[in-house]
């Protein structure tokens, strides 16, 4: 009876551990702004060519960070839902990044889509676009280049995780972007400021 008793409590804290582990790896692949512990939860799964997603980040995110992220009552989670090849290199390069610094160039990259997505079918002047838009975050070319790298290890595991973010986002239901989740709950009107502080707890 002892025994059985002991490998019970074992068993408990192995599978507590293993959780806590598998939680932690999850948090650290994800891009998050806002206290890790707030109430509500935004998760957004969106593609870096959408036109639809570009607004969002332009127009809505910045007064939700500000009135509802900045002071603790959201949490916002981003995932990477590409829908087209120049969307899943801009993804790779905002990837080279991390933290505050990373949320900056995905927002530089929202705000000046036109000018990279416009130039997406010649390499030479989509990479220079690119650079011309990073380079206030002192994001040189030769960086650019190396994020997009297919040769890296680095980038390959990357590139399988933003495949994982599109696959996951399938499972739970999106099909177009920018789709959006509250609390776990997907939210199937056009989410703004004003929807999303009525939504809250």
């Amino acid at each position: 009876m002892y025994i059985r008793k002991l490998i019970l409590v074992f068993l408990i804290i192995y599978l507590s551990i293993s959780q806590a582990l598998t939680d932690s790896h999850k948090n650290k692949n994800e891009n998050i702004l806002g206290d890790n512990n707030a109430i509500n939860t935004l998760v957004e799964y969106a593609s870096m060519s959408c036109v639809h997603c570009a607004n969002f980040h332009k127009n809505d995110l910045p007064k939700i960070k500000s009135n509802l992220i900045d002071n603790g009552k959201l949490k916002f989670i981003y995932k990477d839902f590409p829908l087209d090849r120049p969307a899943m290199y801009a993804s790779m390069i905002a990837h080279c990044f991390s933290g505050e610094q990373y949320f900056e160039v995905l927002s530089s990259l929202y705000r000046n889509q036109k000018k990279w997505v416009s130039v997406a079918d010649t390499s030479g002047k989509f990479y220079s676009s690119l650079h011309n838009i990073l380079k206030i975050h002192d994001v040189t070319l030769d960086k650019i280049i190396e994020c997009v790298d297919d040769k890296s290890e680095i980038n390959k595991k990357t590139w399988d995780r933003i495949i994982t973010s599109r696959l996951e986002g399938q499972k739970d239901g999106v099909n177009s972007t920018p789709s959006f989740f509250l609390n776990g709950k997907k939210l199937d009107e056009p989410l703004s400021y004003e929807l999303i502080r009525k939504l809250l707890k």
